[in-house]
């Protein structure tokens, strides 16, 4: 009975290793990392392609309802804070971690091991060798090749034993080494950005000049002091500029004038300036055409600013603008009018009209179609004839946590992949062995990458070898 149950035991245990040798097998491979990258690629395509986090009138007019619904419900306007996004970073991190822990220590510990008992048929079965006779002491030769490999700035260690002497010479460590830091960085910065995309935001606001808004992932309100826009002398657009305060708890905190590229932060939250446009929900100033029904001669006419009350005393009339929109629509089942578009299409104001002392109901007014409803109870008839549009400034808002760290991995990687490029990792050995005419050395090398710049090295190094024979002489 006790066999069976060991042999069960043996049975589990080895099947949990052969499952884990799988998994670290499929998660360090390059296959994997080739179809990680590959889909990485894909989808920030598609983030690049198709604007994120836009309004959804700007998706419906430029793609159509049908495409904006597969977009939302695919995730394709803000993509980078998908699961499946999220998901692939993770992976990839994974994968890397997994590649560098499988490849890195072992390198390390050969990189670390100082091999000075080498035998020499080992250096002489080296790609570079050399063996040189010379007619000289041991000592002698075992100091010049000392001083030769410290002038080309190797770290030199001896062993001497009674009738040998090794030398272990190595340099440019930090390049291999550095190689894999590159590697590592990556997982880095993907890190950052998975940080970002979990504890940050980003977010578009569409404000008006003078109002206040409430940024609830800073706790803190945002004031527009000023909105405006500087043309070139032929009227094309030079910049656009936003004047923001922050408001929290009652006092001013802040407040900075942006511009493109040049964002307000505070409390890790970024305002950009972003972009600009006419408002589709109200408008500065409005002119209103009066007519007289019967003769439909002008009656007078008023410019109406927003929400602000006119009066025409010869006419016993008092206007006032409540609403606006910019592409007229009507729901039916909701009974209420709505801008179909951002786009000033059909733009219609509503018109709040006291005649002789008595309210009106209030009208909407098209400016393109200033006949279509006949205003009843009223003498007169109104015309939209020209309005001023509000102009608004479209603040793209973000939090970013993981771009310090994102910064980190960069310059890791910059670095990294600089060292490996430049510092190459060198090993030489020389064994210097006493005989009945002098000695023998036996000089071999081997390096990890530079190797063309390394024969010439080593040629130099055994060149100078052989110059010790005629100084002996």
């Amino acid at each position: 009975m006790d066999a069976i149950t060991k042999r069960t035991e043996d049975a589990k245990s080895f099947s949990f290793k052969e499952l884990g040798d799988a998994l670290v097998e499929f998660f360090s491979s390059l296959k994997l990392a080739i179809f990680l990258m590959i889909t990485l690629a894909i989808l920030s395509t598609v983030g690049t392609v198709i604007q994120q986090g836009e309004r959804p009138e700007v998706y419906i007019k430029e793609y159509g309802e049908n495409a904006y619904w597969w977009f939302v419900k695919l995730g394709f306007v803000d993509i980078y804070h998908t699961w499946y996004f999220s998901t692939v970073l993770v992976l990839l991190c994974i994968n890397s971690l997994t590649c560098f822990h499988q490849r890195f220590p072992a390198i390390w510990r050969s990189i670390r091991q100082d091999k000075v008992n080498v035998t020499a048929s080992f250096i002489q079965s080296l790609k570079r060798s050399a063996t040189v006779d010379l007619p000289a002491e041991r000592s002698k030769v075992t100091e010049a090749l000392g001083v030769a490999f410290a002038e080309r700035g190797y770290r030199v260690l001896v062993n001497k034993g009674g009738t040998e002497t090794t030398l272990y010479a190595t340099k440019g460590v930090m390049g291999r080494v550095a190689a894999h830091v590159a590697h590592l960085s990556v997982t880095v910065i993907v890190a950052g950005g998975l940080l970002g995309n979990i504890l940050g935001f980003r977010d578009f606001g569409v404000c008006l000049e003078g109002e206040t808004y409430h940024v609830p992932q800073g706790n803190f309100d945002l004031h527009v002091d000023k909105f405006w826009i500087d043309y070139y002398e032929n009227g094309a657009v030079k910049s656009y500029n936003s004047t923001l305060t922050v408001i929290e708890n009652g006092e001013k905190k802040a407040t900075k004038t942006i511009t493109v590229n040049d964002p307000l932060v505070y409390k890790g939250i970024w305002f950009y300036q972003s972009s600009y446009g006419d408002s589709w929900d109200r408008v500065e100033k409005a002119r209103i055409v009066v007519r007289d029904k019967a003769t439909d001669k002008v009656a007078g006419e008023a410019i109406l600013d927003w929400r602000k009350e006119a009066e025409l005393k010869n006419l016993g009339l008092k206007l006032q603008l409540t609403d606006f929109v910019a592409d007229f629509g009507f729901d039916a089942k909701d009974r209420r009018v709505y801008s179909k578009t951002v786009e000033h299409e059909n733009p219609a104001v509503k018109l709040a009209i006291t005649e002789y002392d008595r309210q009106l109901p209030a009208p909407w007014i098209f400016y393109n179609y200033p006949d279509l409803f006949e205003i009843q109870g009223s003498k007169y008839k109104f015309e939209l004839t020209g309005y001023l549009t509000k102009k608004f400034t479209g603040l793209q808002i973000a939090k970013d946590p993981g771009v310090i760290i994102v910064w980190i991995g960069s310059t890791l990687l910059v670095v990294g992949v600089m060292l490996s490029a430049l510092i190459f990792h060198r090993r030489v050995w020389a064994k210097v062995v006493s005989e009945r005419h002098g000695v023998t050395v036996y000089l071999g090398g081997t390096a990890y990458k530079g190797q063309i710049d390394f024969d010439r090295e080593f040629q130099r190094l055994s060149e100078q070898l052989k110059t010790l024979r005629q100084s002996t002489v």
